[in-house]
């Protein structure tokens, strides 16, 4: 059975904090994040799957397609907003990313154990790029590894390949023999990026690709016919997988999405693998079947964090049975991302609290002097 934690109980939280301190310090670290992290800059899923799909039942295909217009159009906005920062809901938002990265470099620095990587792996959904961007305020410090490879080329073009993940970066000494591990993330987004664009059998980074979607389809309306067929192609520019039943339509989508998928299912079923989940709901349907699977490895223990107690019961409905699961509420507040972050925060050694990602830089040097 499933250990409910009432974060609101000192004894629960405690708890709690016992398990997230031994998990973070010796476990395989991973991080299960969902749409109600970039909540109030990206609106959360909702119900448009059940939508979009009732539609299709119905044959509304045009209909459909509308609505799939009004979910896309504001993440090729965020593209443009998160490159200017104009918007003040973007900078509160990105900052929650930052603190995000700033605790598990500080989580990773901290590890005492040498036989796991100084690494862990944020899975996500999300198709937005506010972890890409918070990642640039810690150049140096942590590496993100976001699936392309940054080889010197001339045509600037980075190409998408699964194997750049969990590959680890060590700063070597020029005059004595020592290596210090840099910490780094692994970024795997299920459901594709904005930063991702088909180029014939690959996938290049490209950003500039929602940039050029949204200036041309900008003025669309979508209640006149004659706008239908740009409608289409609009949708057509996202490399992501869309909110309906048919995920899977691109045959190169369909076997990169696999792939990242079986990587998710290869790191649950490692032997000591944490997974802490936070603003996801668990409503992929393929995801969640791994991730049940999964809970058969013994090793393996998944926190989950619910917003507000009334999720409580879907949570509970889906892992009630299985012993290596925690999940978490509150009675009296939201958990949102900064409050899950708080929580995050108490796991690292208070005795040595280390302020700033400058910090942690600083500490690295002082121990190779």
């Amino acid at each position: 059975m499933a250990t409910i934690i009432n974060i609101d109980s000192k004894f629960d939280y405690g708890k709690l904090e016992t398990v997230l301190q031994k998990g973070v310090q010796s476990a395989n670290l991973n991080f299960m994040i969902g749409s109600g992290c970039s909540y109030p800059a990206i609106a959360t899923l909702g119900n448009i799957e059940e939508e979009v799909q009732e539609k299709i039942d119905e044959e509304k295909y045009d209909e459909a397609d509308i609505i799939l217009f009004h979910y896309l159009k504001p993440f090729a906005k965020s593209v443009i907003s998160l490159r200017s920062l104009e918007d003040e809901e973007y900078q509160k938002v990105l900052g929650k990313y930052e603190f995000f990265l700033e605790i598990i470099a500080k989580i990773l620095f901290e590890r005492k154990n040498n036989v796991i990587p100084k690494q862990a792996t944020i899975f996500t959904t999300n198709y937005d790029l506010f972890v890409e961007k918070a990642s640039e305020s810690f150049t140096g410090t942590i590496r993100l590894n976001d699936g392309f490879e940054r080889k010197p080329v001339l045509n600037n073009r980075f190409k998408f390949a699964s194997t750049e993940f969990f590959t680890s970066v060590y700063n070597t000494g020029n005059l004595y023999n020592y290596e210090v591990q840099i910490p780094s993330i692994n970024l795997i987004k299920l459901h594709g990026s904005l930063s991702w664009k088909k180029n014939n059998k690959d996938i290049i980074f490209s950003t500039t690709n929602m940039k050029t979607a949204l200036e041309k389809w900008e003025e669309l309306d979508p209640g006149e016919e004659t706008d239908l067929p740009e409608i289409k192609e609009f949708i057509e520019k996202f490399p992501v997988i869309l909110p309906t039943k048919e995920k899977f339509k691109d045959t190169l989508f369909n076997q990169i999405y696999y792939d990242l998928l079986r990587i998710y299912a290869n790191e649950l079923d490692k032997e000591n693998t944490l997974l802490i989940v936070d603003g996801f709901s668990f409503a992929d349907e393929h995801i969640l079947e791994i991730t049940q699977r999964a809970l058969k490895n013994p090793t393996l223990l998944i926190i989950i964090i619910c917003f507000i107690e009334d999720e409580l019961e879907n949570f509970t409905q889906k892992f009630n049975s299985y012993n290596n699961v925690f999940i978490a509420y509150s009675e009296d507040n939201e958990v949102d991302f900064m409050k899950f972050q708080d929580i995050l925060k108490g796991v690292l050694p208070q005795a040595k609290q280390i302020e700033t990602i400058e910090d942690v830089s600083k500490s690295v040097d002082d121990e190779n002097e």
